[in-house]
C-alpha cells in the first residue's frame, strides 16, 4: 500500500451508506486495493468488506479480479467513460428501498401491457422482478434497463437510440423524443430526483427531460417511483408538476404530511 497516497478513514457507527460510498472512493483513487487492505483502513472486519463488495460487483460499480477490487470502467478493454460513477453511485443508495420500490412496480405488469421505462437507479431495478410467465412490450432509452431486458424472451424490447450520456446511462435524441411520440403505452414508470409541492417533480440532467416528457404525454397511467428521500427536494430540470402523475410508490419513510397532501391531490400512494 506503500506509494498508493491512501488516506485512513474514520467512520461514524453503523453507517452501511457511508462505508460503502468510501469504499468506492478509495478503489477509485487507487485502481486496485485487496480486502484485507480496505478492512484495515475502513476497520471493519474482511467479512463486512466482502459484503460489501459483493454488493458493489452486483451493481456494476467495481471488478473483483485476482485478490483485488478493481473500480468498473477503469480499464483500457471497457471502452466506458468513468462519468457513470455518478449513476452507480446513486444506485447504491436506499438501495432496499429502490428494490422493493422496483419489485412492486413489475408486479404492475399485464399481459400485453406496452410499458415506458424511464431511466433511474430506481426505474432500472426493475428487470430483477419482471414477469416471465407472459407477453409484454418495454420501450427504454437506459443503458442499464437494456443489459437486464434482453435477457428476458418474453419482452419485446425497443430502444429508440439517440446519443449516450455515461453520466445517467441515458439516451436522448430529438430523434428518439419524436420516436417515443409515435406509440402509447398502457403504464409509464418514471423516476425523479426531487418532489417538491410547489415547484413540481425535478431531475439532474437536462438531456433527460425530453424523453421523461414524451413517456408522460404518451402513457395511460403515469406511475412515480421515488425513495422518500426525493420528497421536499428540488433539483434543476423541471419535467412536471404532481397533478400529472396518477400513482406514486415509495417506502415508509415518507412524512405523513406527504400522504396527507397527496391523499387531497387525488394521486394513489402505494407504500412499499
Amino acid at each position: 500500500m506503500q506509494g498508493r497516497g491512501v488516506i485512513r478513514i474514520r467512520m461514524g457507527k453503523n453507517n452501511k451508506e457511508e462505508r460503502i460510498q468510501k469504499i468506492v472512493e478509495i478503489v477509485k483513487r487507487n485502481q486496485k486495493i485487496t480486502t484485507k487492505e480496505l478492512s484495515q483502513l475502513m476497520k471493519v472486519s474482511e467479512m463486512t468488506i466482502r459484503r460489501d463488495l459483493t454488493m458493489l460487483q452486483k451493481n456494476h460499480v467495481i471488478e473483483r479480479k485476482h485478490g483485488y477490487a478493481v473500480f468498473e470502467h477503469s480499464s483500457e478493454e471497457t471502452g466506458l467513460d468513468l462519468e457513470s460513477y455518478d449513476f452507480h453511485m446513486a444506485s447504491i443508495q436506499n438501495l432496499k428501498e429502490k428494490e422493493k420500490i422496483a419489485h412492486y412496480a413489475a408486479g404492475l405488469i399485464e399481459p400485453g401491457d406496452w410499458i415506458f421505462m424511464d431511466n433511474g437507479t430506481t426505474v432500472s431495478r426493475i428487470t430483477a422482478s419482471l414477469p416471465v410467465a407472459f407477453e409484454y412490450t418495454v420501450l427504454c432509452c437506459n443503458l442499464a434497463l437494456m443489459v437486464g431486458l434482453v435477457k428476458l424472451k418474453n419482452v419485446q424490447m425497443i430502444m429508440p437510440g439517440g446519443y449516450y450520456y455515461p453520466a445517467d446511462q441515458t439516451f436522448s435524441s430529438p430523434q428518439a423524443e419524436e420516436f417515443i411520440r409515435c406509440h402509447r403505452a398502457n403504464k409509464a414508470f418514471i423516476s425523479a430526483s426531487g418532489i417538491h409541492r410547489s415547484l413540481g417533480i425535478t431531475c439532474i440532467n437536462s438531456h433527460s427531460v425530453a424523453n421523461k416528457r414524451s413517456f408522460l404525454d404518451s402513457s395511460e397511467k403515469k406511475i412515480l417511483l421515488a425513495d422518500s428521500s426525493k420528497f421536499d427536494t428540488v433539483k434543476s430540470n423541471h419535467f412536471a408538476e404532481l397533478d400529472e402523475i396518477d400513482m406514486i410508490v415509495t417506502d415508509s419513510m415518507i412524512p405523513e404530511s406527504w400522504k396527507e397532501y397527496l391523499q387531497k391531490k387525488n394521486i394513489e400512494l402505494k407504500i412499499v
